[in-house]
This record gives structure tokens, sequence and C-alpha cells, in this order.
């Protein structure tokens, strides 16, 4: 009697364990910056009254660097053995913040080659909300391989300033990073250590893993700009410099403060080149699928909903009578603008006149890249080549740099 009580027992036992295990596997797994972890539970709780989404499981990357670096190496581990999160909703944070070394994929577009993440092609073509014909397509073109479209870029950034066109009466605006630096633009004055590495288009070729410039060719970009920086510098000190209307990064706040606030005067918009005579955007958060999910339908339901014209614009959705998903930016007190023009329109451009400014401005992107650490290299080098004391310095600083970037290549 006590055998059958206690089989009886271990059966029961069983039973809850395995739903324990089943309700825990249900759940999707959504990886997210902890920063943005309200926006992400607006969108969640929305997509789930909306759409009837799964629970989910939000994994964060905590701005706590101590936490963070095991979370990451727990993270990474996963994701080679073939499991971890479902959905990505990660930024690509910029080489001048310190906390670049605690992206979970520090250099994307080597993930994206190594086939870690699920081609959403076919998903994005028979979506229920998202229409990337709106989307800008030199951006969206940085998340393709040759599997298709593997990551889908979210946001992105690039240097402009707003000028009166008074201002710039009989000054040249170059088109090329090498001929701006050469000239008298008032726009020169803006340049920073982290602008150097928008004069870079593609930085490499991640299928043959290896830079696409030499290391001759780095030496004198870093000429160059310490040559720059030290002309510069010295004119700021002998003359006064022209004001910009606006500038920095561009974003929302500068189409409805910088532009559409100074309509009155006629301006002329100045961003910086690479040297290919275009612009670099910079893609400052992205979305991917985990390759290996369970659960490809639902994560990309998540991010249909997610990235909807209603939701990008601020707008939301209405369900008797109540709002869902209204007013969310996933980019709240970052710079830099959606990849969806259409949304972007809506919400920050009020008139005509400062939609074109945006279509121009846009227009002139030749090529997009997600920040990486590739950049942080760049950039930290870009900064100490100018201290460095003499010639046998500095070429020991670029051939380490070289050899350095080289390296994460290969890994």
């Amino acid at each position: 009697m006590k055998k059958v009580f206690f089989g009886g027992i271990l059966a029961v036992t069983l039973l809850l364990c395995a739903g324990c295990g089943k309700e825990t596997e249900e759940k999707l797994k959504i990886c997210i910056n902890a920063t943005k972890r309200g926006e992400v539970e607006s969108l969640i709780e929305a997509w789930q009254e909306i759409e009837g989404g799964l629970e989910v499981e939000i994994i964060e990357i905590s701005t706590n660097s101590s936490v963070n670096d095991l979370k990451i190496s727990e993270l990474r581990t996963e994701i080679m053995a073939g499991k971890g999160p479902d959905v990505f909703l990660l930024e690509c944070t910029p080489p001048e913040q310190e906390e670049t070394n605690s992206d979970l994929f520090m250099n994307l577009e080597k993930s994206m080659e190594t086939g870690l993440f699920l081609p959403l092609d076919e998903y994005i073509e028979n979506a229920k909300y998202i229409n990337i014909s709106t989307w800008n397509q030199v951006v969206l073109d940085a998340g393709k391989t040759e599997e298709g479209q593997v990551v889908l870029p979210l946001y992105y950034r690039f240097p402009v300033y707003a000028y009166k066109s008074s201002d710039l009466s009989g000054k040249e605006i170059h088109d090329s990073w090498g001929a701006l630096l050469a000239s008298e633009n008032p726009v020169l004055k803006n340049v920073s250590d982290s602008d150097f590495i928008f004069s870079f288009g593609k930085l490499a070729d991640y299928q043959t893993e290896n830079l696409i410039f030499s290391k001759e060719e780095l030496k004198s970009y870093l000429e160059e700009y310490r040559f720059f920086k030290e002309r510069i510098d010295a004119q700021n000190n002998m003359q006064k410099t022209t004001e910009p209307i606006a500038g920095g990064w561009i974003s929302g706040e500068f189409f409805t403060q910088g532009v559409g606030g100074a309509l009155e005067e006629e301006q002329t918009y100045v961003t910086i080149p690479n040297r290919d005579g275009s612009v670099t955007a910079m893609v400052t958060m992205f979305a991917a699928v985990n390759k290996n999910t369970t659960k490809a339908e639902e994560a990309f339901s998540f991010l249909d909903f997610a990235l909807s014209d209603e939701v990008t614009s601020g707008k939301g959705f209405v369900k008797e009578k109540e709002s869902y998903g209204f007013n969310i930016d996933l980019n709240l007190n970052q710079e830099g603008i959606t990849v969806n023009q259409k949304a972007f329109e809506k919400r920050y451009c009020k008139n005509q006149t400062v939609k074109t400014v945006f279509e121009i401005l846009n227009g002139r992107i030749g090529y997009a890249r997600f920040y990486s650490q590739l950049d942080k290299d760049l950039y930290n080098t870009c900064y100490k080549y100018r201290f460095v004391p003499n010639s046998q310095n500095k070429d020991e600083l670029v051939t380490d740099t070289y050899e350095t970037m080289q390296m994460k290549l290969a890994e």
C-alpha cells in the first residue's frame, strides 16, 4: 500500500514538474537593454492585448558592469550552444560611451555572417503591420547578408548642422571628408574625434575577415586628421567663428526645434561626408530573431507589432476605446532617428518645408553600418594619435591598432 501511495505521489510530482517546464518553455524570451525596460514592457502589454501574444520573459543587459559582464558571458555561451533568447532588441553603443565593451554582440556584422540570426524576408513579406518599403532602404541594407534580411536596423544617426545661409555666403560646401578638412568651412570647429569614424564607409569584408584599408592608409588618415585639428584649434583661438542655428546628431528635436523653429531664415544644412562623398549612417539600435528559436512566428509577431507605423509614429492602437502602444519611443532620450521614414515624418515633420529638409538630408546617406568594437578602436586611436610624442611611437600605435582590429575580425 505504501508503495502504491508513494508511486502515486511520484506520478503526480512528475506531472506537475512537466507542467512547470511547459509553462516556462512557452514564454517568449526577449533580450533588451535595461534602459529600455519601461518602453518594452508597455509594448509587450499592448501586443498581448491586441494580438493575444505569449507570456514574455525579459532578459536584461544591465547598466551595472559587474552584473553585466557575467550575464553577457552566460548569454553568449547559451547562444553558441544553440539556445538563448528568442528576440534581440538591443543598442549598438557609440564608441565615445564607456559601455561599448558591454554590448552582447560587439561586432554585429560579424555575428550576422556566422548565421546566428533568422532570415526574416518571408515573415516581412507576410507581415500584418510593417511595410519596409517606407523604411530607409540604404540603412535597411546594413542588416542583410547572402541569406537575406537577418537583422532589422531600427535607429541611426549622423552629424548635421543648420546654418543661416547668409553666414555661409562665399564658402564652398565640400562633399568629401578630405576636401572638407582642407577647407575654411565653419562647420569644422564642430568636428570632433567621434566624427572621425564617419569618414569611413565600409570598414571590413566580413566574409574574408579583412579590413578594407591598409595600415599605411590608416596612418595617412590619422595624419590628415591631426594636421586638421592643429590648424582649426589655432584658428579658433585667433578669430570669431560662425555658430550654427542647430547641430549635433540628427534627431526628431533637430527637425522640430532646429529646422522648424527657424523657418523665417533661409538655411543651409551641412553634413559630415565620408571619403566617398556621401554620408555614413551609424545604426544605434537593432532587432533580430535567434535562428534557433522554436517560436519564430511569435517572435516576429512581436517585432511586427512593436515596429509598426502605429507604434513608431506614436499614434498607437485603439481597442474598445482603450489606447495601446501609443506615445512609446524606443529611442527616448537618445540621438538618432527611426529607419521608418513614413512614421518619422508623421511624428516630427510638421510642414512641407521640414519634410523636404528631412528628405534631402536622408538622401545624402550612401552607406550604413552598425557601431562595433572596430569603431571603438578607431575612436581611441584617433584621440591618442594627436598626443603621441614622436613618429616612432605613432607608427607603433598605428600598427597595434591595425593588428588588433584585424585580430577581432578573425576571432
